[in-house]
């Protein structure tokens, strides 16, 4: 009864586009603090708005809307939509997102552990699937990036609203099971009730399908690839290590081992400058 009242919630919010998401609040404040620094580029506030999924969200949202894009020109990664709105706008933004956290982040404490391992997953497998379209494929970098970090804002948005729960909060409680099932779905209805460009939607709805070519043709297949072969796993997933490593072999097929290699040796780099970039560990 306490999962199904909690997910009766979570719709009609989702139906109202009220979303309370506070996520790790440190993130969004480096990026306002980022904004009065006189030498901040545009790319250095990419890399830091890219790392926080509601932020990131929101900013490619803004940046669709109809204020800022009457000529209906889609953009689908943070440079292009920061390069439209302005740090101006992203400063109010991110005011109004770090705001939304504070409400709740003292009763999220307990959950901070979780957290931080599944933002260090998305900021692992963005990072990989920006070297992998980078290196192998004519995909866009910074959509792949942006792709791989939202893919599991649905897992987020669960983790987030949980503790409104306190039933679900216990030893016995089915929140792993909940949190694998439904993140899909309300992942989908989180960025379509953002605005999200439908072919992003589409492509963080769910990386479990692939179409098994090399090298790969589109997000989706990319950041179904970038999840098997990243360092983080996803703490909620339920494979086996040898079981992804397994069907990493086996979506890599073609791939040259050494390039293989020195992708992964990329994306390493890049999410650690993220990770110190923020000093969240």
């Amino acid at each position: 009864m306490t999962e199904q009242a909690f997910l009766h919630t979570l719709s009609q919010e989702l139906e109202r586009g009220e979303l309370r998401f506070p996520t790790s609040m440190e993130v969004t404040m480096r990026v306002i603090e980022a904004l009065d620094d006189p030498d901040m580029d545009l790319g250095r506030m990419s890399a830091m708005v890219s790392a926080e999924p509601l932020l990131a969200a929101r900013t490619v949202a803004l940046a669709n809307s109809a204020w800022y894009n009457p000529g209906g020109r889609v953009v689908t990664d943070v440079p292009k939509a920061l390069v439209r709105i302005g740090f101006g706008k992203l400063r109010a933004l991110a005011m109004a997102v770090a705001a939304e956290q504070l409400i709740n982040r003292d009763v999220l404490i307990p959950f901070q552990p979780l957290i931080r391992r599944l933002w260090a997953h998305c900021v692992d497998v963005a990072a990989t699937a920006c070297v992998l379209a980078r290196r192998c494929t004519r995909l866009d970098p910074d959509a792949a990036f942006f792709a791989g970090m939202v893919h599991d804002i649905g897992q987020f948005f669960l983790l987030a609203r949980v503790w409104e729960y306190p039933e679900m909060l216990s030893d016995e409680s089915p929140l792993s099971d909940l949190v694998r099932v439904w993140y899909a779905p309300i992942g989908r209805a989180v960025l379509s009730s953002m605005g999200m460009p439908q072919e992003l939607v589409d492509a963080v709805d769910d990386p479990e399908i692939y179409g098994g070519e090399w090298p790969p043709g589109s997000i989706t297949d990319l950041v179904f690839i970038a999840n098997l072969v990243s360092e983080t796993r996803n703490p909620f997933s339920p494979e086996e290590e040898d079981v992804r490593k397994g069907l990493a072999r086996a979506a890599t097929l073609g791939l040259d081992e050494a390039l293989l290699a020195t992708v992964l040796a990329e994306s390493v780099a890049e999410r650690q400058a993220l990770i110190d970039l923020f000093r969240i560990g």
